[in-house]
């Protein structure tokens, strides 16, 4: 249960690149922080850095990372503990980010970087090179403790993977979705998803709830209706033959829509949100984020 003086920490992840899960989650984001007045974390741990030039230019980007305020450097630093470190959370977060009208007051970022590529693979061994007393596990935990009391929301775009920096995010999570496209391919590895979490949150005592699934880059053909009407039944793939239940399905699907790629361009004018993902493609995203609120709140009665 999430005590209520605690953030709802929510990670995006699909093990399969190119389904909508950094566009969803920026969007989530910013109708939490907008609309709903929440306080609003995205912590980008994709290394592809999409969701943070979503939300920022290049050009600051670039100078953020060069200054060692993104999230490589926290992981840099703990790799190599024989330089002095660099990382401090309060310089690294970008406040009041977003495309929309300048930024959103209560919506801030902690950048990724693609420095993280290279460092990825070197995180597990951090455990050696402190003795076994750090835990490569809580390098994220331990470095926002100092601030994650001032959100409601704490919103993670992980990487296409189940390895060291996505369990960074799970380490800290109440709960995850997935995004996936209602198509064979997009949603192979679900299962792997949901079951490899689930012994993760046992492995570490804590719960982790899978709070759904939504489709996105949604088509009108055949495939994805039948898809989705599995999904909306729960006769997902291996859950029923291994006694696994299936997770939720979001009545809220996102359209696939031109919209919504041309608001990652930074250069476009957007004054609304509406106005960055498309009316048909916003009003799906306001919904799903009604949905994940609702079913945040319930959880911390």
């Amino acid at each position: 249960m999430v005590k209520k003086d605690s953030p709802h920490v929510l990670s995006f992840i699909n093990l399969k690149g190119g389904v909508g899960k950094t566009t969803t989650a920026v969007a989530v984001a910013e109708i939490l922080a907008l609309e709903a007045r929440k306080r609003v974390l995205l912590i980008d741990l994709d290394p592809q850095t999409n969701a943070t030039v979503n939300l920022i230019s290049e050009a600051t980007w670039d100078a953020l990372d060069r200054d060692g305020r993104t999230i490589a450097q926290l992981f840099d630093d703990r790799i190599n503990p024989h330089l002095p470190p660099k990382f401090d959370i309060e310089r690294a977060i970008v406040r009041g980010v977003s495309k929309v009208d300048g930024g959103i007051e209560r919506l801030d970022l902690l950048p990724s970087s693609i420095r993280l590529i290279e460092l990825q693979d070197h995180i597990p061994g951090i455990a050696m090179k402190g003795n076994f007393t750090h835990n490569p596990l809580d390098i994220l935990k331990n470095a926002l403790q100092p601030v994650i009391g001032q959100y409601d929301y704490v919103i993670i775009d992980c990487p296409p993977s189940l390895g060291t920096v996505t369990r960074n995010g799970l380490r800290i999570s109440t709960g995850y979705v997935i995004p996936t496209i209602p198509d064979i391919v997009s949603t192979w590895g679900i299962y792997q998803i949901v079951d490899n979490v689930r012994r993760f949150a046992a492995d570490i005592g804590q719960t982790i709830e899978p709070l759904g699934i939504v489709a996105t880059k949604v088509q009108h053909n055949n495939l994805h209706k039948r898809v989705m009407n599995d999904l909306a039944h729960g006769r997902l793939g291996k859950f029923d033959a291994l006694g696994v239940r299936q997770p939720h399905f979001f009545e809220s699907t996102i359209p696939q829509s031109v919209d919504v790629a041309r608001g990652a361009d930074h250069t476009h004018d957007l004054r609304t949100l509406n106005g960055k993902y498309g009316p048909q493609a916003y009003d799906a995203l306001k919904g799903l984020t009604q949905e994940i609120w609702t079913l945040c709140e319930a959880i911390s009665q």
